[in-house]
């Protein structure tokens, strides 16, 4: 361990003080170095972590954009086909009526 030649006072509130107390070590002093070089050792795997889960984030708003403009596109055939559907109907219904003619007027071309 490095030669501890640091002198400082420090003010906490209890909620500090309670935490500092219940970490691993003999007396408050150990402990709360104990706390601070836990902290340090954990930061950069927590930093390498949340870049991990950043990436993760990221792929996955592609994916689901990817999935959003599928969805639209989708969407825009289906009612394309809706829209083809009634101008059939139309159409059949257009034809129908010609072939009611046709029989009342035999010299219509239709058959």
């Amino acid at each position: 361990m490095a030669k501890k030649t640091n002198m400082k006072s420090v003010r906490l509130s209890d909620q500090v003080m309670d935490y500092v107390i219940n970490f691993e070590g003999e007396g408050f002093n150990q402990k709360f170095e104990n706390l601070v070089l836990f902290c340090m050792e954990q930061e950069e795997s927590k930093k390498q972590r949340i870049a991990l889960l950043d990436q993760q984030i990221a792929r996955q708003y592609k994916k689901l954009y990817a999935l959003q403009q599928l969805s639209s596109k989708i969407g825009d055939v289906r009612r394309a086909l809706t829209h083809l559907e009634w101008r059939t109907n139309d159409l059949s219904g257009l034809l129908d009526e010609l072939l009611e003619d046709k029989d009342a007027d035999p010299k219509l071309p239709f058959s």
